[in-house]
């Protein structure tokens, strides 16, 4: 949109694929569709972000000329404290006919959702069921983040049997980020992006700068585009609000899971996020959002390669 000065040519910011620009209604997006699952497998997993490192490892991809050699890469660091499963959702022709709260929920989920433990009869249910899903709490009092959870959906792979078996496993339960994600894996990430507040043209999409006593403001487009369109178009740059918006990034790599945070902790902790307290998953690149905000993760949809284990020597 234009040149800088020092520059031949700038292209724009701002990616017109999405429009309207649209301001995430939470701080956490979701998933709406997902790869084939296995068997009783649960379909999204969550984790906090944390910060982002420098990783050492062996590189594990065939294809790559630095196969088999020790390479650095950036990488994100997130905090996966155990999931509750707190409720199992009944569908019949994509409707939900009722839900089934767990006995003995965490007194914050309340801060979250109202809810009756015996809201409705299991058995009934599902014989009228033709789907069932999870409702899934997160648990940041585990890791001292704040007490108000997080509540999503996520799907169970098999068929209506294997479902209801699975749900009926796990209503109030924990489960593990290792048991839904593994290592050298590709996942989806689902988070909202940083918000940056009312920015300006020059922020928002790149555009060149006016000389400084050749014109009344410098930090604007040049014009709104054609008098006899009598609109303006939504590609003309201007200024307005700039982040949180929900985004999906695909193939991301996961590098490890540490069971053990030691081995991730630097020496008084991460920056604006503090010491790590349970498992985290290391990914290999960058990762939407500030730390603290939730991401939610999905086996990849459309991976371009088979992902294999790798082995970490050094995180700094």
């Amino acid at each position: 949109m234009g040149h800088q000065i020092t520059k031949k040519h700038t292209p724009r910011r701002g990616s017109l694929q999405y429009w309207p620009i649209r301001k995430a209604k939470r701080p956490y997006n979701t998933f709406h569709s997902f790869s084939s699952l296995e068997p009783e497998e649960i379909g999204i997993a969550a984790g906090y972000k944390v910060g982002m490192v420098n990783a050492l490892y062996i590189d594990s991809d065939k294809d790559s000329p630095t196969f088999k050699t020790e390479i650095m890469s950036a990488a994100t660091v997130l905090e996966c404290p155990p999931l509750l499963i707190v409720a199992a959702r009944f569908y019949k022709n994509n409707e939900v006919i009722g839900e089934v709260w767990g006995k003995e929920i965490d007194k914050n989920i309340t801060r979250k959702v109202k809810f009756k433990p015996e809201n409705a009869k299991w058995d009934d249910l599902s014989k009228e069921a033709d789907d069932v899903r999870l409702l899934v709490s997160t648990q940041p009092w585990l890791i001292g983040l704040k007490k108000k959870p997080e509540i999503f959906e996520t799907p169970i792979g098999g068929d209506i049997g294997k479902k209801l078996s699975k749900a009926s496993e796990l209503l109030g339960q924990k489960i593990e980020i290792s048991s839904i994600i593994k290592e050298g894996e590709f996942v989806d990430v689902s988070g909202v992006t940083k918000g940056k507040g009312f920015s300006s043209a020059v922020k928002r999409y790149g555009v060149a700068l006016f000389p400084a006593k050749a014109s009344k403001s410098r930090r604007k487009a040049g014009n709104l585009g054609a008098e006899s369109m009598a609109k303006v178009q939504f590609t003309v740059p201007q200024h307005g609000r700039l982040g949180f918006n929900s985004r999906v990034e695909y193939n991301k790599y996961v590098l490890k899971i540490f069971k053990d945070v030691k081995e991730l902790n630097p020496k008084g902790g991460f920056r604006n996020y503090g010491e790590l307290k349970t498992t985290s998953l290391l990914i290999k690149g960058s990762v939407m959002g500030p730390p603290g905000r939730l991401i939610l993760l999905r086996k990849a949809i459309r991976p371009v390669k088979k992902g294999e284990p790798t082995r970490v020597t050094a995180v700094v």
